[in-house]
């Protein structure tokens, strides 16, 4: 029944197609215009309704045509960012070249299907008189970025208007772009985490390229397989037989940073503000750990797992912030998924930072379970409802504690945490 329901027609999705992007604002009111001259017509026999009816309907039946006659095909580069910030206005520069005979007029270029938290000024594009033949010209669109998250832009609308600005005559141009729109973070001035200091398998070597201090802690005689460049040539001397330097390169600070995923499937706006605000605040967490020597785990569970390991030249930034790009909101409780897969890392995890959503029995057998494997725990708990439980007394945060913290807090701007 659906199939045919008014509203869903095929009809009635041409005519909203046609009003919506192909009238311009002038072609909307000569659109009502021929309705009124339409109208009065079936009522009167005035021999002058007919005249403006019939002026009306020339009119827009020959922009219709002449605006397809006068199309030039474009060719169009559009630089957009690969990424940007949430909130950000960008300026996204485009080279329009005229490679055809005929010159262009009246033409509008805007994003075609440009998704609806992307907002384009002003709303049609951008605006171009006349290009001749063998002619390019620099233009910009302004993009405003509302909302995080993975988009794709599919291509670029040609519009020409000619002669009488009344109707759209399109040509897409398809090249599809996609780009990422990171999480809203204010960088963090101090960062109180408890840490230590773990033995990793395997050293530094596989996990960066960055040893923990160039200064050796000792020396010792050469054996088999020992590196030519490791001689201390002074022992060598000194002693008459050959000595190396030994280094101290497989204890450093390696931090993990699980996010909480989990909403109700009831969840109201302050359930997603809240969400967006925990992912903005585990944005400046990962910001203030990449500034400093440590490795860094990211777990989230959405729909499905995420863990990458960055730091220590294992990734940049960017790639730990393409995760909190592209989270989204589970809806059926995550910790039964991703504990199993943190459990497999906590015997080589320093500490370990918690983003909350809420605080619950669960939430707190999690946290159990990872301070028991020797790992510390700071925990952040961002709601702006009352927990479901009081996180006052529970023992698990003893070494780290919890910081709460309201969505509006944080899109303040939080500097300590």
């Amino acid at each position: 029944m659906n199939r045919f329901h008014a509203g869903n027609s095929i009809v009635v999705r041409f005519m909203r197609a046609v009003y919506r992007d192909h009238l311009t604002s002038t072609g909307r009111a000569v659109f009502w215009l021929f309705l009124l001259a339409n109208a009065s017509g079936m009522m009167s026999f005035i021999v002058k309704v007919y005249f403006v009816w019939c002026l009306l309907l020339s009119l827009s039946l020959g922009s219709i045509v002449l605006a397809r006659l006068a199309r030039v095909p474009l060719v169009i580069e559009a630089d957009f960012p690969a990424r940007t910030t949430c909130g950000a206005t960008v300026q996204v520069p485009l080279t329009v070249t005229n490679r055809s005979r005929r010159k262009a007029v009246d033409v509008e270029l805007a994003p075609w299907q440009l998704p609806d938290p992307l907002v384009l000024e002003p709303e049609y594009g951008v605006y171009l008189d006349e290009l001749g033949p063998g002619e390019s010209r620099r233009l910009s669109w302004q993009i405003d970025f509302r909302r995080r998250g993975h988009f794709t832009i599919p291509g670029v609308r040609q519009a020409t208007l000619f002669p009488f600005g009344l109707w759209r005559d399109r040509l897409i141009h398809r090249q599809a772009r996609s780009l990422l729109v990171y999480p809203r973070f204010q960088p963090l001035l101090s960062l109180d985490i408890p840490v230590g200091r773990r033995y990793q398998p395997g050293g530094i070597a596989l996990t960066s390229n960055l040893g923990d201090s160039t200064e050796f802690l000792s020396t010792r005689e050469f054996r088999d397989g020992d590196s030519l460049r490791m001689i201390h040539w002074r022992s060598w001397a000194r002693l008459g037989k050959p000595i190396v330097k030994e280094f101290q390169e497989e204890y450093f600070c390696r931090i993990a940073l699980l996010l909480d995923t989990f909403l109700p499937r009831k969840s109201d706006a302050r359930d997603v503000a809240a969400f967006e605000a925990s992912v903005s605040i585990s944005a400046a967490v990962a910001d203030s750990l990449a500034r400093s020597e440590y490795v860094i785990d990211i777990f989230a569970a959405g729909p499905e797992i995420y863990h990458l390991q960055a730091g220590r030249s294992l990734a940049y930034l960017e790639n730990v912030m393409d995760i909190l790009a592209c989270i989204e909101p589970s809806y059926d409780p995550p910790f039964e998924t991703i504990t199993p897969v943190l459990l497999d890392y906590l015997e080589n995890i320093t500490t370990t930072v918690v983003v909350l959503q809420d605080w619950d029995e669960q939430r707190e057998r999690m946290l159990q379970t990872i301070r028991d494997r020797g790992s510390e725990v700071k925990a952040i708990l961002v709601r702006d409802k009352p927990p479901t439980q009081d996180f006052s007394a529970a023992g698990v945060l003893a070494s780290g504690g919890l910081v709460h913290l309201t969505s509006g807090q944080v899109n303040a701007g939080v500097e300590d945490l």
